[in-house]
């Protein structure tokens, strides 16, 4: 398979020219975004030296370095519906995790050209987490569907992957962004890509009366296992049909369902490292494009995501080229 235009010009690159690495961060669906921001380096014929990812980030990023055409990286994110995306998930009896992954594992396998790190036109940096111990994990070497496998098991969705001794999970716990991994990866110039939109949150203070709930109803836990279909669970998970929750009738509002509970708890957490290790970390760019309003588990908007990582790369194409300019 040809290289792509990016890698090409890199090819060309003198002695002097900085290595510049791309850190792709977590953030399910909003991660598509990453498509666009890789898309629009590559029409503006800047090159990469390697690339670090976290969960989605290095999904995409393998494809990338494993010389996949963007164009078919693209097409195959605009293709997924709630109905594809049924197809991925193959549930289990919840003990470590409500998704075993291996459909996902299939999924890759076909996009992927290659099995190891070591086949990849530029060197890759998968990050992981180990959830016995919270260590940061990351893997450049081996088997690299299985690094991937661990690196994108979202934490009470996905089951853990066994790698070695380890059970490791979803990157993002530890390297929202990863671009420090991408300074130890060997790059002097790094372009971060975040996909966590920011928060901008309060600390009012509440008094909660004491209370006792009444005649709160909630549907059983057996009736998520007898949905007819997996379909019909991939439209709860992606709100699109009424989702099992508890209702309060004073309120009339539903507690988030058991999905929503995760998702969001790992946003809000992913959001606070993100801050804290952009603000610690040297680093020297970082995209963020606009993802207000779009959930981690909307990856029918592709179009609209794609679209967003595109519109913030050109925004920060003059730095990008100041940036990666010889000094």
């Amino acid at each position: 398979m040809a290289p792509n235009p990016g890698k090409l010009l890199s090819l060309n690159k003198s002695s002097t020219s900085p290595k510049v690495g791309l850190a792709l961060g977590s953030g399910a669906a909003r991660g598509l975004a990453h498509i666009g921001v890789l898309k629009t380096l590559e029409d503006a014929g800047i090159s990469l030296d390697l690339i670090a990812g976290t969960s989605i980030g290095a999904f995409i990023g393998a494809l990338y370095a494993a010389d996949v055409p963007i164009h078919r990286i693209e097409e195959t994110a605009r293709g997924i519906d709630w109905k594809s995306l049924a197809r991925l998930l193959d549930p289990v009896i919840p003990t470590s995790g409500l998704i075993d992954g291996k459909k996902m594992m299939t999924f890759m396998a076909e996009l992927l050209p290659v099995r190891t790190f070591e086949e990849l036109s530029l060197p890759l940096a998968v990050t992981a987490t180990d959830i016995e111990t919270g260590e940061a994990i990351v893997i450049k070497q081996g088997d690299l569907l299985e690094a991937l496998r661990a690196g994108l098991a979202f934490p009470g969705i996905f089951s853990p992957a066994r790698f070695g001794n380890r059970f490791l999970v979803d990157g993002g716990l530890c390297h929202p962004v990863p671009t420090d991994v991408a300074r130890h990866l060997g790059a002097d110039r790094v372009i971060g890509v975040c996909a966590i939109p920011e928060v901008t949150k309060q600390t009012p203070e509440a008094y909660l009366p004491f209370k006792q709930e009444k005649n709160q109803r909630m549907r059983p836990w057996r009736d998520f296992f007898n949905a007819p279909g997996i379909e019909q669970l991939t439209r709860r998970v992606l709100g699109q049909q009424e989702p099992i929750a508890t209702v309060s009738e004073e309120t009339n509002r539903k507690i988030p369902n058991i999905f929503r509970v995760c998702a969001q708890s790992v946003a809000i957490m992913e959001n606070e490292i993100n801050q804290l290790r952009l603000d610690r970390n040297t680093r020297d760019l970082v995209i963020r494009p606009q993802l207000d309003g779009i959930t981690l588990l909307e990856f029918h908007r592709a179009d609209e995501i794609i679209a967003a990582g595109e519109s913030a790369t050109l925004d920060a194409m003059p730095a990008i080229r100041e940036l990666v300019k010889v000094d």
